[in-house]
C-alpha cells in the first residue's frame, strides 16, 4: 500500500516544516502552494523533500482535488500546514493500512481525531473528527472555497461522507492542530472565512452543515446561540478552561457574522 500526503498552504513558512517532518512515514508528500504566497513556503517544502505544486487559488476543495489527481499513492492523507501527525498516529495509520486486506477492502475512508491547540492550550473536549485518509479511487472533496466536505466517487449526487457510514472507520490517536496564538489572529482569519461561507449560503440556500436557511432577521442570532450552546455545554467546552470558553464564544461570533453577511448578500436591491 503506497500513501501520498497532501497539504495546501499559503504563507505557511512558520509551520510547513514541522508538518512535513511529521509525515516522513508516507511514500510521497505533496504540497499545493497558492500562487499568491509571498513567503518561503515552497522553498521549505522542497527542502523537506516534498513535491510542490504551485497553483492559483481556486478554493480548498479544488486545490486538494488537483493534488489528488496527480498523486502516486493508492491512499491519500490530507494534512494541513498547521497540523502535526503524532508518532502514535503515524503508527496507527501504518497499521490500519497494512491490515486493510481484501477482507477489509470495504473500509475506504478513515476519520482522524483532531485536537486543537488554542492560545497555547489543548482543547481536550472540543476535539473534532474529519475524514482525512482515503483510497485515491474512493472519494474527492466538494469544490467549496472553505469548509469543503468529502463525497464518494462514481455515485450520482452523493451526500457528504459521514462517520458511521459502512465504508468509514475512526482512528483515535490524535492529530494535533496548532491553531491561533492570539485572538487577533483568529479574528483576522474569521473575517475572511465568514465571507466565503456566506457566499456559499447565498448560492445554495444551505448552511455549511447542510441545513436549509432563509434570510430571516433572527437567523444570525439563532446560529450564534445554537453554536454557543452546542460547544459550551453539549460538547463540554466549558471544561477546557478559559481557552475553551473563548473558543466557544468566538465560534458563536463566527456564526453571527456569517449570518449577517448572508443576509446582506441576499437582501433585495
Amino acid at each position: 500500500m503506497t500513501t501520498s500526503s497532501i497539504t495546501t498552504a499559503r504563507d505557511a513558512s512558520s509551520t510547513i516544516g514541522r508538518s512535513l517532518q511529521s509525515l516522513n512515514f508516507v511514500d510521497e508528500r505533496i504540497v499545493v502552494v497558492d500562487s499568491a504566497s509571498t513567503d518561503l513556503t515552497a522553498q521549505i517544502a522542497e527542502q523537506c523533500g516534498a513535491r510542490v505544486l504551485t497553483l492559483p487559488w481556486r478554493g480548498y476543495g479544488q486545490q486538494k482535488n488537483a493534488a489528488a489527481d496527480v498523486a502516486r499513492g493508492q491512499w491519500l492523507l490530507y494534512i494541513d500546514a498547521d497540523e502535526e501527525v503524532t508518532p502514535a498516529l503515524a503508527r496507527a495509520i501504518s497499521k490500519a493500512l497494512a491490515s486493510n486486506t481484501a477482507n477489509d477492502s470495504h473500509r475506504s475512508i478513515y476519520w482522524l481525531r483532531i485536537v486543537t491547540i488554542f492560545l497555547g492550550r489543548p482543547l481536550k473536549h472540543l476535539y473534532g473528527h474529519n475524514p482525512r485518509l482515503m483510497r485515491k479511487n474512493a472519494a474527492r472533496w466538494t469544490p467549496a472555497n472553505v469548509h469543503e466536505q468529502v463525497v464518494r466517487l462514481n455515485t450520482n449526487n452523493s451526500p457528504p461522507v459521514k462517520l458511521g457510514d459502512p465504508d468509514t472507520v475512526l482512528i483515535t490517536e490524535p492529530l494535533i492542530h496548532y491553531s491561533h496564538h492570539t485572538i487577533r489572529s483568529y479574528l483576522d482569519k474569521m473575517h475572511r472565512y465568514t465571507a466565503l461561507d456566506a457566499e456559499y449560503m447565498a448560492r445554495g440556500g444551505r448552511h455549511r452543515s447542510g441545513r436549509r436557511v432563509q434570510p430571516r432577521w433572527w437567523l444570525p442570532y439563532y446560529l450564534a446561540a445554537r453554536q454557543l450552546f452546542k460547544l459550551l455545554f453539549y460538547r463540554r467546552g466549558i471544561l477546557d478552561g478559559y481557552a475553551g470558553v473563548i473558543w466557544c464564544l468566538l465560534s458563536a461570533y463566527y456564526e453571527w457574522e456569517m449570518g449577517k453577511k448572508y443576509k446582506k448578500m441576499t437582501k433585495p436591491q
